[in-house]
């Protein structure tokens, strides 16, 4: 991170009153964000032990994530998208002790912690200091009905990370970044605060485009690309597709260089429908135990259907299919348990084409036909997802008769006959047999990035009745 804390403190100095962050409410200059920063470091000078951050987003969270690193803290988001037992169980796993946080209703049951407001501090000058190391962050890995796994990270993981990134995006102080995704992310971390901070970027947030990625209209990601203008950007599949499906026969607002998606797979028709309407999109793939990102399509050099070529410092190589990395990023450990292995086995299967990495899926995720066929569930359901008004899906086998079941997620009607022209090109034992649609409210069943969680799509699978799928030669031709 010291490459982040030299970059805040050069713009802070050769040009102060530019602009480098914008939320709904406030704009803050580096000068201003660097005192700022400063300032809520040394309140936390005081505070021992691993704090949270108990704030959605915006300028406050930059300044919180920006002075907990530079007083060499441990912090751990809160996500607003997690439940409350979710958010308890990371406040009992990590031990929390103090909460950033301007709501302190939220926390109103556990007297116990500490609250800082970040707006309630003194408002005095300071000057930011270097940088000294040996801060950690604990990123929990799941949003789903089960308790969150925290990942820890540090020093060493982030700075390969930020220097990796920063060659392939390539941003200068021209940038403007658009940040949709939640901070509480790590991608988001990586890409809305310390790559623009690096680069001089300017970066802006607008909460009610993040809240389309949980179900809400998609009016306002539309209206924040077009007013403000960014050049790059980071989505996740789901609501790539729904915004090229809101652009209709219109064009993306011009300017944008670079948008990643990534945090799912996304169908190669998708990612080219979106270049087709000017949205400059590269697919990416990585996890948080990697800190966020293995590999990435470069400008120039973007082959959809890829995740495209390894970042530079990381070693990939696969095993009996299995994707296994070593270098600088891979984290620390697991809170609470084990130091992490210096080569760490994903659990994604993939392969590779020349220099670039195809994802093919989640080897827990595999499953085996009763003809004994392997079938990735990914594959059949990155045809589906790329119609935005599904919002994910989950392939699986049935108990009774080993029947392939489709489940679709969908936010509006889909019918039988539409899945069918989906999957119409799989090969015949590839091509589930039985459908059954529900809709985003189904308990339990995604999770917060929009990906299934199997364990209860299977049991939905079991429990409840399919309509039956006729995919044929007609379904091709209908």
């Amino acid at each position: 991170m010291k490459q982040v804390f030299e970059a805040l403190k050069h713009h802070s100095e050769t040009r102060p009153d530019d602009i480098a962050f914008e939320d709904d409410t406030h704009r803050i200059s580096w000068r201003a964000l660097a005192m700022r920063v400063e300032r809520l470091a040394c309140a936390l000078d005081a505070v021992d032990g691993t704090i949270g951050i108990g704030l959605a987003g915006g300028i406050d969270y930059v300044v919180a994530d920006l002075a907990l690193t530079l007083s060499g803290k441990r912090q751990v988001p809160l996500p607003f998208f997690f439940s409350t037992p979710q958010n308890a169980h990371i406040l009992m796993d990590a031990k929390v002790g103090a909460v950033i946080t301007s709501n302190p209703d939220l926390f109103s049951a556990l007297p116990h912690l500490k609250l800082i407001n970040p707006l309630a501090l003194p408002n005095e000058a300071c000057v930011l200091r270097p940088y000294t190391g040996g801060a950690e962050r604990i990123i929990y890995t799941s949003g789903s009905s089960g308790n969150p796994k925290g990942v820890v990270l540090g020093d060493r993981q982030l700075e390969a990370s930020i220097s990796a990134l920063s060659r392939v995006i390539a941003a200068d102080a021209s940038d403007t970044h658009l940040s949709i995704l939640p901070l509480a992310q790590l991608l988001e971390q990586i890409c809305g605060i310390f790559l623009p901070i690096v680069a001089g970027a300017k970066t802006v947030f607008r909460f009610e485009a993040t809240k389309s990625l949980f179900g809400a209209p998609i009016e306002p990601l539309v209206e924040a690309f077009e007013t403000i203008r960014p050049t790059t950007s980071l989505l996740a599949p789901a609501i790539l597709g729904r915004w090229v499906t809101a652009l209709g026969a219109d064009k993306a607002p011009a300017g944008l260089r670079f948008v990643a998606v990534g945090g799912a797979s996304s169908s190669p028709s998708l990612i080219n429908a979106a270049r087709d309407i000017g949205i400059p999109v590269h697919e990416g793939y990585g996890l948080s135990e990697c800190c966020a990102v293995v590999a990435m399509n470069r400008p120039g050099d973007n082959h959809p259907g890829t995740v495209g070529p390894v970042l530079d410092g990381l070693n990939v190589s696969l095993e009996n299919g299995e994707i296994v990395v070593s270098g600088p990023t891979v984290m620390q450990g697991y809170l609470n348990g084990d130091p992490a292995p210096d080569v760490w086995h994903t659990g994604d299967l993939g392969h590779f084409d020349g220099d670039r990495l195809i994802v093919e899926g989640r080897k827990d995720a595999l499953l085996i036909t009763g003809a004994g066929r392997n079938i990735s569930p990914e594959w059949v359901e990155q045809r589906v997802n790329a119609d935005p008004r599904i919002i994910s899906s989950a392939l699986g086998l049935r108990q009774s008769d080993g029947a392939l079941v489709l489940i679709v997620v969908a936010m509006a009607p889909v019918s039988p006959r539409e899945v069918e022209n989906y999957l119409a090109d799989l090969p015949i034992y590839a091509q589930p047999t039985a459908l059954i649609i529900t809709d985003p409210s189904e308990a339990g069943l995604l999770f917060p990035v929009g990906t299934p969680n199997r364990t209860v799509a299977a049991s939905l699978i079991n429990a409840r009745t399919a309509q039956p799928l006729n995919i044929t030669a007609e379904s091709i031709a209908s």
